[in-house]
């Protein structure tokens, strides 16, 4: 197949994926569908009691790509000023920083691992029958670096979004294998092979909720802090490539499927001129994502000791 037919059926599989966002109900993990039209009883967070003053804090870290690494520019400033984050949302890049954080790797050490990755750790090419690459290589880096082998074992709470390809419904994944369960959220359709977890196959959860704020709330958060990376879908010029383009496609597709955010506090990291598939812009990334939350910083604070003392 020549590479302008393999553009063509990237394209078209990519379009074909749109039809999953007509979807409305989510999945679990453990295959119970949920009606997001129904009253939902919030989980609460491991270590937390009703009766606690102290209101509970999610955080909610968008898709994005390679910009996603500006995820861990955010957590270092709420880290470095003492905000809690007693639970963690996440989906794709979003769940990647979600899932290391919720084990206890620190910023300073994210930014060491993103130093020494490349894309080329990701890109296991496979049979192009479901999709181009192997989501082995992405497994086998999170379990390198990760310390847990499910989210049973998290020190903080971690649910993560993914889509199911057999119905094309949102699935929040918060137990089971850690590494496949975090892949699963960013497993870019076509680019990517599905993963199969449990008896359902999933990729990507930008399908369907890149940004999962209403998860953070569902799961006991009080006050939900959310990154959103949707406004940096910016492209100049033709994509260089088939990943490229594959990748803009679906970026596309995200933002065509924009809903609004449940969340307290909003942060939009401003990553203008900053290429997503260049990771060696790690360390501009990051400080991207600082310099964002560091703007909302009075707000959060201000907001955290209203709900301190009792005010809505």
């Amino acid at each position: 197949m020549d590479r302008r037919r393999i553009s063509f059926f990237l394209l078209l599989m990519l379009f074909l994926t749109g039809l999953f966002l007509t979807s409305g109900c989510a999945t679990t993990a453990d295959g119970i569908v949920e009606s997001p039209a129904e009253e939902e009883e919030k989980i609460s967070p491991a270590g937390k009691t009703s009766d606690e003053e102290e209101p509970t804090i999610g955080i909610a870290l968008s898709g994005g790509g390679g910009l996603g690494i500006a995820h861990i520019g955010v957590i270092g400033v709420l880290v470095e000023n003492e905000i809690p984050i007693d639970l963690i949302t996440g989906t794709s890049a979003g769940a990647i920083v979600g899932a290391l954080y919720a084990d206890g790797i620190t910023p300073a050490e994210m930014e060491e691992i993103v130093s020494e990755i490349s894309w080329a750790d990701f890109l296991v090419a496979s049979v192009p029958e479901l999709g181009f690459f192997s989501t082995e290589g992405m497994v086998k880096k999170l379990e390198e670096n990760l310390r847990s082998e499910t989210f049973e074992d998290l020190a903080i709470p971690l649910g993560v979004i993914a889509t199911s390809l057999d119905d094309g419904k949102e699935v929040v994944i918060d137990s089971g294998n850690l590494a496949r369960g975090v892949a699963a959220s960013g497993a870019i359709p076509v680019i990517f092979q599905p993963v199969e977890y449990g008896d359902m196959l999933l990729v990507d959860g930008g399908l369907v909720n890149n940004l999962p704020a209403d998860l953070a709330r569902k799961m006991g958060a009080d006050i939900v802090i959310a990154v959103n990376l949707a406004d940096n879908f910016r492209f100049e010029g033709r994509p260089d490539g088939l990943i490229e383009t594959g990748i803009r496609s679906y970026n596309i597709l995200q933002r065509s499927h924009s809903v609004a955010v449940d969340a307290d506090i909003e942060i939009h990291p401003d990553l203008d001129g900053v290429a997503g598939t260049d990771l060696n812009q790690y360390r501009e990334i990051i400080a991207r994502g600082r310099e964002a939350a560091e703007k909302v910083l009075p707000e959060i604070l201000s907001l955290l000791e209203k709900k301190k003392g009792g005010q809505d």
